[in-house]
């Protein structure tokens, strides 16, 4: 395992939900991790009535605690309101290739820019694949693994599985962080059905006693 990786979000609470099992048990076994926001959330319902900015506002303060509670040691929350435009996805590129250049991570975590069928993580996950293709071809970075997470759409078969168990207390807490999100969805509920799930379907049956697991694919650049 790569002693630096990457998470890149979509939007501020995906890293929680996709993965904070995962991002706690590396952090535990000695990596560093480097989060990565591409949007700051404003464009997501809550049952308050507070400007785009507000809730921003609000977004950054709950990501902020989430990274705490897991023990992430870099948040880079990017003030982007969302990559529908051409001047917003280049904003982005050219943050996620200075992060990228800045910490040189082993390992980079995406949605799937094809199985999740979220606009938005569709396009951010375009858009690191481009930037890294480019980056390779210039000979300035390539990483050693590219994973895709498993969010907003449930994966048919996947390359890797993380045991969480040990961990999913913290990734419970994280999640819980974004109460502005939790106030008209239960993602904790939701995301703990597809991590047991994936602990008792797991075709490998590599772990007999694992009670919740985090899946992954891994992409070819």
């Amino acid at each position: 395992m790569s002693k630096t990786i990457l998470v890149v979000s979509p939007h501020p609470d995906d890293l929680e939900i996709a993965m904070g099992g995962t991002v706690a048990k590396l952090i535990d076994q000695g990596v560093s991790v480097v989060s990565l926001v591409a949007t700051d959330g404003r464009g997501s319902t809550t049952v308050d009535e507070l400007t785009g900015d507000e809730l921003a506002e609000v977004r950054r303060q709950e990501v902020r605690e989430a990274v705490s509670v897991l023990g992430i040691q870099t948040l880079i929350p990017l003030p982007i309101e969302d990559v529908k435009t051409e001047k917003n996805k280049q904003h982005f590129k050219n943050d996620f290739k200075e992060t990228i250049l800045r910490f040189k991570p082993g390992e980079i975590y995406i949605p799937h820019p094809e199985i999740d069928k979220h606009p938005t993580h569709q396009i951010v996950a375009t858009l690191v694949l481009e930037e890294l293709k480019l980056l390779s071809e210039q000979n300035e970075y390539t990483p050693e693994k590219v994973w895709c997470y498993e969010v907003w759409t449930p994966f048919s078969s996947y390359d890797r599985i993380e045991d969480i168990t040990e961990f999913v207390d913290l990734k419970v807490m994280a999640i819980e962080a974004h109460r502005s999100q939790l106030e008209y969805k239960n993602y904790t509920e939701g995301i703990l059905g597809l991590n047991k799930y994936r602990s008792v379907f797991d075709e490998r049956h590599g772990v007999t006693n694992e009670e919740y697991a985090e899946v992954f694919i891994e992409l070819k650049l």
